[in-house]
Formats: structure tokens, C-alpha cells, sequence
């Protein structure tokens, strides 16, 4: 007997018998391995190496070829394309926490719970969570260069990956063996203005007879999009044409009366005319001196962004290769929105002929109300009031934010006994995100500018330079968070059966994770106007250890079983088992299913965050029908009225909650596939659902469905939202189902070359949610806000040096955000409701692209995005602009873009 196969034996020996009393699973293997001259890879949702691309999981797999055929400019952007992309965050959140990362939820069940690898291996965590709560792993910093393709696991894998996924798993597999050099140069503009950009590329590789080493190096300069810059979509102003619900700014430069406790109204403080507001620079609106916010606003920063990554692989011994992986990005965002606000932070309380003002915990009383304040009261009644002003004179509210990512691994990866995959790598990822805000100040600032002097100064008139000067201040954030990991795994034939070989894969790892955010010591304390902020900081580890077992029980079925324990320092441990059935009753046809059970900790930020203070507008649809107003609509001559149902500015507390508990509970997947020579299919029915899902209440959705959601709310004397408290909590259940349809079919034209068609669907059966078991169970597709299904259609035509390709990109007509909020004041009122009047009306985009192969080493592309010019969707239940979900729609409108590379 050959000692390889002695050895072959007791290794296979040992690792089965040990998988089986430990419970075990497996992490990245991606060494090739040839059974009778055909190579076995892995493929993302299995760790054990096979002949055939489909498994018993659906994946997709996106080239980077495909990608770039249909004018992707990165990988957000081909990701946001998936038909079972649900939402996505990017970088036109400018006023969000996160402007400058992006990410994507699958199958809706969010961005901290979908996945991401490179190369199989964890990603580092953005250390500030987006919306002020959930971890993310930020996409605009992946290297589109660097990409050789894009496996997107479309179904649970945590009993593979462990936990965040729930959603699906984005595996981008980069380049490995790239050699020469090769420079990529793409200019890209919109037709409409704004929003230009330039990226350049330059590919490296070199190869000996024992290893090579690559670099892919990009950068990318994006211009300011600014919403003048797109009037022809409407959001050039605030009025947007096509929103019924859209207004200018109250808040332009106002004294607002605060309603008295037996209903009535004190009046006789200074008025603007209409005159004296425009000359001020606001708009008005109606008899109310208000503001055009959009002027001011970005649609998308400006930005610029460095990758570069670095592989490389090096053959120590016929059956070990030393393989390593370098990663660094920077990145700098520069965002703008309208001038900051100040409303009933500070207090004037008019009592005969004097006048009191209170803020920033401070009070100073003048004697004669004719001299105060400009002489702003002088003929006001008793009572209590507010200055409402955009303070312009302060410049636009901005920030700077600059972020850098670095990733390192490095390990080994060969071949045992002939016949075992194996690999052992150490993992270390770091994100540092600084933040450095302009156009701001401290409450105490500005109470001491209000009540200066003797007399003080009037809210109404213009700051002088040397006053803004004073009172400003520029507030900073700092954020860091780390993943330190050391993984091993070993995959093969784990012994002979009738129908074929018995596979398996098994490993364990470790993780540590942990992170942190400060910020100033003003902005820490809240004395900061307009600005909220994310603070916090903690640590995690945990270990995990993990099998996998194909076993083919005839020559047409196959069962793939998997275990998974995780034990974790915060949340404890848990057994989380898969199994799997493949069953090929024709050459052409899989069938398939799966079931896997889930355990996912809370994210980082949702246990050891602090409270996250912040500020929201919302319709305070209890107290707007307690005045006989009607939700969502303007009343430009009743400023009291138009506030709660129109404009209500709070504050609002998001933020961790230690009390959390880890989420359970199950993905399941049932479906068939057909591969043939000309046509290949697939369909796929899905399900997840979590028990004990982490989540939070929105302030707006907590302001429409108050009686739900009272404790969650402070109001004054008056009946008027001031706060909500919308920290974390675990919800009963989500529940979500869905179908996926593919197809593809080929047409040889001869000498008129080759047509592709391939068809892409997913229609979202059903998703409903609890958030207690006593509460009514939520139907989220009939609530609004989510499109049932979103289907894609790509045409390529392939003839010698020439290839064109035509994509359409369909998301469906669904109900307004904030669609149940209507009907239920509609059936309160007994008034009709036309739910198509409430509905977001469906869009198809078309892109079109075309490239020429000069020769062998240059080649030209050209293209045009969103052919004709579709704007987004606006949405006729939005009461704040934009007015259309930007999860789902942009308002960069028609791009053409012309690329060339050479190759040398």
C-alpha cells in the first residue's frame, strides 16, 4: 500500500470521527482539486469542493465582464441591480450618519444581516452604524478592478457562515493570477448636469514558476450632484410639483405663538412682509415668511475614493502555497443641506411689560418689552413664543468625512495526502471613520448672541460676521472599529458509497470584534443645535467550529447536511443545523431544497452604543386631527396647525438597548433548475422568518400609529409631540416569502455572431411582522414602502470584436410609505379612499452599452445609463423631501459614460 494512501486513511479517519463529536463545520478552502481530470471548486453556500456550479442553494453569479457589459461603474451599483435587492443605503443619504458608505438588504431583512465576504473571508464592520443602530459592512469601498466575479448566496447560510446570513451572502471572488499591466480610464457625465465622474485603474501582475503577485489600484473622483441641479425631475424646490404633500420650509424667519391651555392663541409679535422675507433671502409661503431647503441641498457629495489591493500566492512545496491578501482604501465625502434651525430651544415668555428668555439651562428677564429683542414684542399679548429662523448667515450645514480601510491575511493553503483540500489563515481588518461638521453652534452661543447686551437682539434681523463668528462651532466625530480572525478548514472525500464518493468539509475559527465612537466634548453633552450624534464603544468574541457532509445516496440524490456551533462571550451558544437535498432525475434538471436554522447576536452598536440623540420631522397625526387639520396637508395661514401636520420638528433618542436578546429561527428553499444546451431556468421558492428580530420604531411611524406606540412618546401640555424614544427592541416575529424566476437562451446567428437573453425575477409572496405577541400582525407589502417584485431583462449581442448590450431593470408599482396611515384616517372620517392615489407608480430603466475590440490590447466601451432619463418615482403619501423612497430611486437621471483600456 502506497504511504499517501495509508495516509489518506488515517487522516480521513480522524477528521470523521472527530467532526462527529464535536459538531462541527468548515470556513474557506479555495485550493483546486481535480476527481478524474475535472476540477472541483467551491462554491458560496458550501465549503465542499464539487464539479457543478448549481447546488442545492440557489446562487447567482455575476462576472466581471457582465458587469461592466451593462455599465456598472462598481459594485454598489451592480448589486443595487439584483432583483432580490430589497433596499439599499448609498451615498445620497447625505443627511443620514453614514454619507459616505453604502450597503444592500436581500430579501429585506436588512444590510446588518446580509453578508459580505472577499474571497470567503469576513469583512470588517463600518464603525458607525447606519441610522444611528445597525453594523454594516460598507460596499463603496470594494475594488471593481480587482474583481474577477460575484457569487450571491440568495438564501439563508448561517448554519455555513454563521450569523448576519440571514438575507443572503455577497462573495466577491478577485483576481488571482492577473498578469501584465493594463490602465482603464472611464469619464462619466449626466445629461442633465451634475454628478460627473472619473475613474482611472492601473492592474498589475507578475508570475514565476512558483507564485504570483498582483495589484489593482483605483481611483475615483464623483462631482457634487446638487438638487438644482434637477429641476427637470421637480426637486429643485421644496413645491414639488408632483407631491401633493410637498411645502417650502416653515422655519424661514418667523416668531411662532405657542397655543395657550385653553385653546387659544396669543398674537402681536413682529410680522415680516412679504417684502422684508424675500429681501432676506427666504421664501414665502402663503402669509408665513418660510424657505426653499432644496436650493441648498445635495443630492449626491461630492467625493473622492483610493483602493488598492494586493494578492499574492507563492508555492513552498509541491503541496503548500503561501497565499496572502492586502487591502487599503480612503476615502473623502463632502456633504451640504440647507443652513440649521432653531425653533423652541429658546423660550420668550411675554408677562405684562416684560420679557423672559430661556435656553441653553439659562434665563435672563428684560424689563421693558419694547426695548427687547429689537423690539420684536413690543405689542405682544401675554404669552409664550418662539423665534422659528433659518439661520442662513451661518452657511450651509456640512461635513467632511474621511474614511480609511485597511485589510490584511495571510496563511497557508495545499493539498494532503493527494487528496485533502486544506488552508490556515490569520485575518485582520480596521475602519477609521473621522467626521468634521461646519455651519453649526452651541445653544449657549446662541442664547448668549439672543439676550447680549441690555437688551439683546432680534432673531429677524441679519447676524453680523463677527456674531456667527462667536456663536459657531465645529463639531467632530472619531470611529474605529476592528475584526482580528484565525480560521482553518480541510475538505475531501470522507469515505466511498455505492452512488460515489461521501464529501466533507470541516474547520473552526476565531473572532474578535470590537469598536468605538466619541465625538467633542459639546457635542457629547447635546449643546449642539441640529446635531445628533452615534457614540459608544464594546468588544466581542466568539469561536466556532463546523462541519459539512455530501452524501450521495443514489445516482440521482444527493443529501448535504451541515452543523454549525457558535459560542459567543455576550449571547452564549448555539447549535445551528442545515440539511439539504439534491435530486437529478435528468442530466438537465436539478431538483432542490434546503432548511437551515439561524441564531444571530444583536449587532455591536444595538447593545453597547450609547443613546444616539437626534432630530426628526414628523406629522403629529393625533394632535393635527385634535385641531381639525388634516394629516399631511399645508396651512400656509395657520402656522400652529401647519406645524403638527405638516412640520413638527422633535428630538429623538435611537440607540442601544442592554436588555436585547439574540435573535432565532429559520431560511428554508425549495425550487428546480434546468441546464441545457440553449436554455437554462430556474425557480425558487423561499422563506425566512426570525423570531425575536431586532429592530426599532421609526419617530414618523410611531407619530401615525400613536395609539400603538404611545409609551414611546412625550408630549407637552398642549397635546404636541417633543420626543420619541426609539431605541432597539426585539419584535415577536418577520416573516418573508418569496419566489425567484431565471432564464436564459441563446440564439447562433452565424455570421452575424451570437444573442443572449437572460431573464432575472423576484416577487415577494408575503412579509409581515409582529412587534409583540399581543399586537396586530403587520402586512408590510400592503402598508407601502415595499415593491412585491423587481425583474430585469439583458440582451447581449456578441459578434467578432464587437459586443453591445441592452439591459431593462423593472421595479414594480407598490403602495406609498406611508399608505395605512391614509387609509385609516380616510376610514376614520368615513371619507372614500382611491387606493391608487396612494400608490408609487412602477419604473423600468434601460441601459445600453458598446464595446470594440481595436486588438489584443486595446478596447474601447461606451454607454448610456437609464436611457430615458427615468427620475424617481415620487411617492404621493410622502410628506418631506425628497418625496421618493431613496432606497430604491435616484434622481441622477440620464449618464453616458466612454471608457478605454490598454493592456500591455
Amino acid at each position: 500500500m502506497q504511504p499517501n494512501s495509508i495516509l489518506a486513511k488515517a487522516v480521513r479517519f480522524a477528521l470523521i470521527s472527530g467532526a462527529t463529536a464535536a459538531a462541527l463545520g468548515t470556513s474557506v478552502a479555495y485550493a483546486a482539486n481535480e476527481d478524474s481530470g475535472v476540477e472541483r471548486i467551491e462554491v458560496t453556500g458550501s465549503r465542499i469542493k464539487r464539479t457543478d456550479m448549481e447546488t442545492a442553494t440557489p446562487v447567482t453569479v455575476m462576472s466581471a465582464d457582465e458587469m461592466a457589459k451593462q455599465g456598472f461603474t462598481n459594485i454598489q451599483d451592480a448589486l443595487e441591480s439584483l432583483t432580490s435587492t430589497t433596499g439599499a443605503m448609498t451615498t445620497q443619504s447625505v443627511h443620514g450618519f453614514t454619507p459616505a458608505a453604502s450597503s444592500i438588504s436581500l430579501r429585506g431583512a436588512g444590510a446588518n444581516r446580509t453578508l459580505t465576504l472577499i474571497n470567503g473571508k469576513r469583512l470588517n464592520q463600518y464603525p458607525k452604524p447606519a441610522g444611528g443602530t445597525d453594523n454594516f459592512v460598507d460596499t463603496a469601498n470594494l475594488p471593481m478592478e480587482a474583481v474577477q466575479r460575484i457569487e450571491i448566496l440568495q438564501s439563508g447560510g448561517s448554519a455555513i457562515y454563521g450569523a448576519d446570513a440571514v438575507g443572503g451572502v455577497i462573495n466577491i471572488i478577485l483576481k488571482k493570477d492577473f498578469e501584465g499591466v493594463a490602465i482603464k480610464y472611464r469619464h462619466g457625465d449626466t445629461s442633465n448636469g451634475g454628478g460627473g465622474s472619473d475613474r482611472i485603474a492601473l492592474s498589475l501582475g507578475a508570475s514565476s514558476d512558483r507564485g504570483n503577485v498582483s495589484s489593482f489600484i483605483e481611483f475615483t473622483d464623483n462631482q457634487q450632484l446638487k438638487a438644482t441641479d434637477r429641476d427637470n425631475f421637480g426637486l429643485h424646490t421644496d413645491k414639488v410639483p408632483y407631491s401633493p404633500h410637498s411645502a417650502y420650509s416653515s422655519y424661514g424667519a418667523r416668531i411662532a405663538a405657542v397655543t395657550r391651555d385653553d385653546k387659544t392663541v396669543p398674537t402681536g409679535q413682529r410680522v415680516l412682509t412679504a417684502q422684508e422675507c424675500t429681501d432676506a433671502g427666504y421664501t414665502m409661503a402663503g402669509s408665513v415668511c418660510g424657505f426653499d431647503r432644496s436650493q441648498w441641498r445635495d443630492l449626491q457629495p461630492e467625493s473622492t475614493r483610493f483602493i488598492s489591493s494586493t494578492n499574492f500566492n507563492y508555492e513552498l512545496a509541491d503541496d503548500i502555497t503561501f497565499v496572502g491578501r492586502l487591502d487599503f482604501a480612503e476615502a473623502k465625502s463632502v456633504t451640504n443641506i440647507e443652513p440649521m434651525a432653531i425653533g423652541d430651544e429658546y423660550g420668550i415668555t411675554v408677562d405684562g411689560n416684560s420679557l423672559t428668555v430661556t435656553g441653553a439651562g439659562q434665563s435672563k428677564t428684560f424689563a421693558d418689552k419694547t426695548l427687547a429683542l429689537g423690539g420684536d414684542f413690543a405689542n405682544a399679548e401675554n404669552g409664550e413664543y418662539f423665534y422659528a429662523r433659518r439661520l442662513s448667515e451661518f452657511g450651509s450645514r456640512g461635513g467632511e468625512t474621511k474614511t480609511r480601510n485597511y485589510f490584511f491575511t495571510t496563511g497557508l493553503e495545499g493539498m494532503l495526502a493527494d487528496e485533502y483540500n486544506w488552508d490556515a489563515s490569520v485575518n485582520y481588518g480596521r475602519t477609521n471613520v473621522d467626521v468634521f461638521s461646519q455651519g453649526l453652534a452651541t445653544e449657549l452661543g446662541m442664547y448668549n448672541y439672543l439676550t447680549a447686551g441690555n437688551n439683546g437682539n432680534s432673531l429677524l434681523e441679519k447676524m453680523s460676521d463677527s456674531d456667527v463668528a462667536n456663536a459657531a462651532y465645529t463639531p467632530f466625530e472619531t470611529a474605529q472599529s476592528t475584526q482580528k480572525n484565525i480560521q482553518a478548514n480541510i475538505s475531501g472525500m470522507a469515505f466511498e458509497m455505492p452512488a460515489g464518493d461521501a464529501m466533507f468539509a470541516f474547520g473552526a475559527e476565531y473572532t474578535e470584534q470590537d469598536y468605538q465612537s466619541d465625538a467633542d466634548s459639546e457635542s457629547k453633552k447635546g449643546n449642539i443645535l441640529n446635531k445628533g450624534g452615534s457614540s459608544g464603544s464594546g468588544e466581542r468574541s466568539y469561536w466556532a467550529t463546523y462541519a459539512e457532509l455530501s452524501l450521495p445516496v443514489t445516482d440521482l440524490i444527493t443529501i448535504n447536511a451541515a452543523l454549525r456551533y457558535d459560542d459567543y462571550d455576550d449571547f452564549g451558544s448555539n447549535l445551528s443545523p442545515q440539511i439539504a437535498v439534491e435530486y437529478r432525475p435528468l442530466r438537465e434538471l436539478l431538483v432542490r431544497g434546503s432548511v437551515s436554522s439561524v441564531f444571530r447576536a444583536p449587532d455591536m452598536h444595538r447593545v453597547y452604543g450609547d443613546p444616539t440623540d437626534a432630530f426628526s420631522s414628523v406629522i403629529d397625526f393625533k394632535q393635527c386631527q385634535a385641531m381639525g387639520g388634516t394629516p399631511g396637508q399645508a396651512y400656509d395661514n395657520d402656522a400652529a396647525l401647519n406645524e403638527v401636520c405638516k412640520e413638527l420638528h422633535i428630538d429623538m433618542t435611537t440607540g442601544s438597548n442592554k436588555d436585547l436578546e439574540a435573535e432565532t429561527g429559520y431560511t428554508a428553499n425549495i425550487g428546480a433548475v434546468w441546464g441545457g444546451d440553449t436554455l437554462n431556468a430556474s425557480f425558487d421558492l423561499w422563506e425566512w422568518k426570525l423570531d425575536d428580530m431586532v429592530s426599532d420604531v421609526s419617530p414618523s411611524k410611531a407619530a401615525r400609529e400613536y395609539e400603538q406606540y404611545e409609551d414611546m412618546i412625550t408630549r407637552d401640555e398642549s397635546g404636541k409631540i417633543t420626543h420619541i424614544n426609539a431605541v432597539a427592541q426585539n419584535l415577536a416575529f418577520q416573516k418573508v416569502r418569496g419566489i425567484d424566476i431565471t432564464a436564459g437562451y441563446g440564439w447562433d446567428l452565424e455570421q452575424f455572431g451570437e444573442l443572449k437573453l437572460n431573464f432575472n425575477g423576484s416577487y415577494i409572496l408575503l412579509s409581515e411582522g409582529q412587534i409583540s405577541p399581543t399586537d396586530p400582525v403587520e402586512d408590510d407589502i400592503e402598508n407601502g414602502g415595499l415593491p412585491q417584485y423587481r425583474a430585469n431583462l439583458v440582451l447581449g449581442w456578441f459578434v467578432e470584436d464587437f459586443e453591445a448590450t441592452l439591459g431593462a431593470y423593472h421595479t414594480a408599482r407598490m403602495h406609498g410609505m406611508y399608505y395605512k396611515s391614509f387609509k385609516q384616517s380616510a376610514i376614520d372620517k368615513g371619507q372614500a379612499f382611491d387606493e391608487s392615489a396612494y400608490e408609487v407608480a412602477s419604473q423600468t430603466k434601460w441601459n445600453l452599452t458598446a464595446g470594440y475590440n481595436i486588438n489584443d490590447a486595446i478596447k474601447v466601451k461606451a454607454g448610456v445609463v437609464n436611457l430615458f432619463d427615468a427620475g424617481p418615482n415620487f411617492d404621493p403619501t410622502a410628506t418631506s423631501w425628497p418625496h421618493y423612497d431613496r432606497s430604491v430611486y435616484n434622481a441622477r437621471g440620464r449618464e453616458w459614460f466612454v471608457e478605454g483600456e490598454v493592456k500591455f
